[in-house]
């Protein structure tokens, strides 16, 4: 069964790789390869998400493994190969949808980091606030990281605005904290079958 479920994974990271080939040549075709480096660090990112699926913390995560390919096709692919950050808010809508998945994340990295005895003698509200200060960190590194490939490579992600930065560091502490909200309810006890999926895919692989 996790052999299947493995190949699965691997499939879709396969099938994304052809996407981005066929992309390329027709970038190099039709827009003199206007979009060819972007198009590289997107592969070279989904590369990371399937790695970090089979290799850390989040191996076996199939949940958020399909997640963040699928944010990945939204936030680089459609929006830094085709141009979607031209529609107006798209990249509000891409830093809002972060913050849940950089909370999910920090979940899932509280969950390797504990076990179930520990779990229940804790406060429930510890693993809220893990995961709120998880994604308020995970907000502003990726500031920084976007400011420094704009400054190493001559992008604009960040719109050289200090405002957009701040708004952006915003939508991912405030999705956070609305992420943490049901984290907190399950850790009262209350049966939320999503999280309990998330931490059966991450018990079964410690």
């Amino acid at each position: 069964m996790k052999e299947k479920r493995s190949n699965r994974e691997l499939m879709v990271a396969i099938i994304f790789t052809v996407i981005l080939i066929v992309t390329a040549i027709y970038d190099f075709l039709a827009r003199d390869g206007e979009k060819l480096f972007r198009i590289g660090l997107t592969f070279i990112t989904v590369i990371l998400v399937y790695l970090s699926f089979i290799k850390t913390f989040l191996k076996g995560a199939t949940t958020i493994y399909y997640i963040n390919m699928f944010f990945v096709f939204l936030s680089m692919y459609l929006a830094s190969v085709w141009n979607f950050y031209s529609i107006t808010n798209y990249d509000k809508f891409l830093h809002l949808l972060s913050g849940a998945i950089i909370a999910i994340i920090g979940y899932i990295l509280f969950i390797y980091l504990t076990n179930y005895v520990s779990r229940k003698e804790m406060n429930p509200l510890t693993p809220a606030i893990f995961v709120i200060l998880f994604a308020t960190a995970a907000a502003g590194v990726w500031e920084i990281w976007e400011f420094t490939t704009d400054s190493l490579f001559g992008l604009s992600a960040q719109n050289n605005s200090l405002n957009d930065t701040m708004w952006d560091i915003i939508c991912g502490t405030v999705v956070g904290i609305i992420t943490a909200i049901p984290i907190y309810i399950h850790s009262k006890g209350r049966d939320i079958k999503i999280i309990n999926k998330i931490i059966n895919e991450i018990e079964d692989n410690k």
